[in-house]
């Protein structure tokens, strides 16, 4: 990971990958509440074939028990679930569990392009990719092992990938536990903002690179901002964007987020020395907030906790 920070930008993009230092474990609930999208019990009947985030059907003949798994959401969310002792192998960015990469058989360096034959040599059942190049996919499905391509672009889409695999590893109840935990601190979190944000919403600056990439619409620091109650001054552009300086200025954010994952030493005084951001409302105010790359950017069950980090940043007062 130690590339060019456009590097990084496009792995947000693409794996949802970032090595950022969380290890929060995720929390289930106890007392379920919501039965609307509770995962059906009942166990897996195979074979199974379902349709993954690529559009692509995959067949699963037998419940797995050999997982390569190269995406850090995956695996954390298979070990929430309560299929990890099925992954054999993860990738070098995998910090969730605790010390997983020596819990595992091996770990991946290259999550863009894995090597093909020491996936062979692990006998998987069972793939778990990222949305990387068609090509490098089409290789390993060449293999005639079962991959699934996994890529939720909104927490409802997480929702469904966490019940999607507990269905795929036989796991439903704990993938309904999981799911309802998460649904559960979901409301709390807007419980308390709910109150304040009408009338008191503040406009966020998100800041993922010091060349001022910011996320836009459709990503998932935007949603998590806006369900915590903020208002993100880049929400009229899509996607991952270059602002510009004078852009943020004339904004005037109240809060400024930060996100560089590993590329963090000095970002907060960078942020606040920039020329004219001096006179920003966050900077006068000292409200520039360094987030967990891995709580806001990966897909798993600790995107909760991201956005309940996000909330603290912006009401602390509600979430002392």
């Amino acid at each position: 990971m130690k590339k060019a920070l456009p590097l990084l930008l496009i792995m947000v993009l693409v794996l949802g990958i970032l090595t950022g230092c969380g290890t929060q474990t995720a929390k289930q609930a106890t007392d379920p509440t919501d039965q609307t999208n509770k995962v059906n019990s009942a166990q897996t009947n195979y074979p199974l074939t379902i349709k993954d985030d690529s559009g692509t059907e995959v067949s699963i003949p037998a419940k797995p028990e050999r997982i390569i798994c190269i995406l850090p959401s995956a695996t954390e969310t298979l070990f929430a679930i309560g299929a990890g002792n099925n992954v054999i192998a993860v990738t070098k960015y995998d910090n969730n569990p605790v010390n997983v990469q020596k819990k595992v058989e091996y770990v991946f360096q290259d999550t863009l392009n894995p090597n093909i034959e020491q996936i062979v040599k692990l006998k998987p059942d069972l793939i778990i990719l990222g949305e990387i190049s068609p090509t490098t996919t089409a290789a390993i499905r060449n293999l005639k092992i079962p991959v699934i391509v996994s890529n939720p672009q909104d927490l409802a889409n997480v929702y469904t990938t966490i019940k999607e695999f507990g269905k795929i590893t036989d796991t439903q109840a704990s993938a309904a536990k999981v799911i309802d935990s998460m649904q559960n601190e979901e409301r709390a979190i807007e419980k308390k903002v709910v109150l304040v944000k009408d009338t008191d919403s503040p406009k966020v600056w998100i800041e993922v690179d010091p060349t001022l990439y910011t996320a836009g619409s459709g990503t998932f620091m935007d949603e998590l901002v806006s369900k915590a109650g903020g208002i993100n001054i880049a929400a009229n552009v899509k996607g991952w964007v270059q602002y510009s300086s004078e852009k943020v200025m004339a904004a005037n954010p109240q809060v400024i987020l930060y996100s560089y994952g590993e590329y963090n030493v000095n970002a907060k005084q960078t942020i606040m020395k920039r020329p004219g951001w001096q006179d920003i409302n966050a900077v006068k105010n000292n409200r520039v907030v360094e987030l967990n790359s891995d709580l806001v950017t990966e897909p798993g069950p600790r995107i909760i906790d991201g956005m309940e980090s996000i909330a603290k940043a912006l009401y602390p007062s509600l979430f002392r």
